[in-house]
């Protein structure tokens, strides 16, 4: 790790110049994290103003639970866990998984996954170990293989319905850029992990190339991954046979190993390096493809007039996961905000949101949402 921090602080200083690409991401600072979260190397949704992060090899096994400002909300020890090397965090009905499996050398024979119930985490305090996903590559024969076979660290996993998704770090030499895309399921048993497809960042410098971390779009379709100076932005990843893998350039190298997506707004962490604190960034994206900008006309308002003292105003979302965790406000006549929120999961499984209207009084109404869809209805009370 040393070693490792030693180079990254060496192409901090040296290498930053380079970094130019046509296309760009604009990244805000949120917050510096907890002194205590020097070295995230993970983070995950477990609700709307709730991400669990985590710290990787020599930390101790615990849950840092933070809001989308990086105010540290609560702490959880894991103490019955021992962290060999955390490297990422999925999370998917009320399960959080845990990826003990970072690999620098390639010689690792106890890779495994943590399954933990945290359905009660935010509310009771509670955790629960559901079991382990100890799990082996096929195609390793040797530990370590010779350099130019090194495609087995990994620090990028994802969840998508009964199945994980490993994406790993290219540790080749030559580098070739090559990432592999392995499977396994869920459930908590011993696996060998199933290679499902091969595709390049690029080739060039190891550093400025390989992944990170990962994220999936609410659909499971649109796929980011996380590199030290880039964003790579995969739509349809599961059904391309061949992938491509578009570069975002954020701007800057750095060691970022975290990054999770919350409506339309990727949030990634920055290590601590040298005297740089770790932080908390946030970037606001199209809502994940060129399509997205259709996705605001998609709702359906039901009515145009509400009589006054009617419960709600109605509206329809023919594609729901676009606007988990949205926001929007409700606006009078005068521009004052009558009322504020943001769109919850469980309403919009329904397809349709109901938005309370008591206490208004007779007059036109603006109800607009926020983010990158940027979508307003205006509508009467008499």
């Amino acid at each position: 790790m040393n070693m490792l921090r030693n180079i990254i602080i060496q192409l901090y200083l040296f290498l930053q110049p380079g970094l130019g690409m046509s296309q760009s991401l604009s990244a805000d600072s949120v917050a510096i994290l907890h002194p205590d979260l020097k070295e995230c190397s993970g983070m995950a949704f477990i609700a709307p103003n709730a991400i669990a992060m985590i710290n990787d090899s020599g930390n101790d096994a615990e849950l840092f639970i933070c809001d989308t400002l990086g105010n540290l909300l609560m702490r959880p020890s894991l103490e019955s866990l021992k962290n060999h090397d955390w490297e990422s965090l999925a999370y998917a009905d009320g399960k959080l998984y845990i990826g003990d499996f970072g690999n620098n050398d390639n010689k690792r024979n106890d890779l495994e996954i943590l399954v933990l119930d945290v359905s009660r985490l935010l509310t009771k305090g509670d955790w629960t170990l559901i079991g382990k996903i100890p799990f082996s590559y096929p195609e390793q024969s040797a530990f370590p293989p010779d350099e130019k076979d090194r495609y087995y660290d990994l620090e990028a996993m994802v969840v998508y319905k009964d199945s994980l998704f490993l994406f790993t770090k290219n540790r080749t030499k030559p580098f070739d850029g090559k990432v592999k895309v392995y499977g396994l399921s869920c459930h908590p048993a011993p696996q060998k992990a199933k290679l499902i497809k091969e595709f390049k960042t690029a080739s060039g410098i190891q550093h400025f190339n390989w992944v990170s971390g990962a994220c999936l779009s609410p659909n499971g379709e649109d796929l980011f991954l996380l590199g030290y100076s880039k964003i790579w932005y995969i739509e349809s990843w599961r059904k391309t046979e061949r992938i491509k893998a578009y570069p975002y350039s954020l701007g800057n190298f750095s060691q970022k190993e975290a990054i999770a997506l919350q409506g339309n707004s990727l949030y990634f962490a920055e290590e601590e390096l040298a005297n740089r604190k770790p932080y908390l960034y946030k970037i606001a994206i199209p809502v994940f493809s060129t399509e997205s900008e259709n996705e605001g006309d998609s709702i359906i308002q039901i009515q145009d007039t509400y009589k006054l003292g009617q419960d709600s105003l109605e509206l329809q979302f023919p594609q729901p996961q676009y606007y988990i965790g949205v926001e929007y406000g409700l606006y009078d006549q005068s521009g004052a905000l009558r009322l504020s929120g943001h769109f919850k999961a469980e309403e919009l499984r329904r397809g349709t949101v109901k938005i309370p209207l008591e206490g208004l009084g007779p007059g036109s109404y603006i109800f607009s949402i926020q983010g990158e869809i940027k979508k307003a209805f205006r509508f009467e009370l008499r």
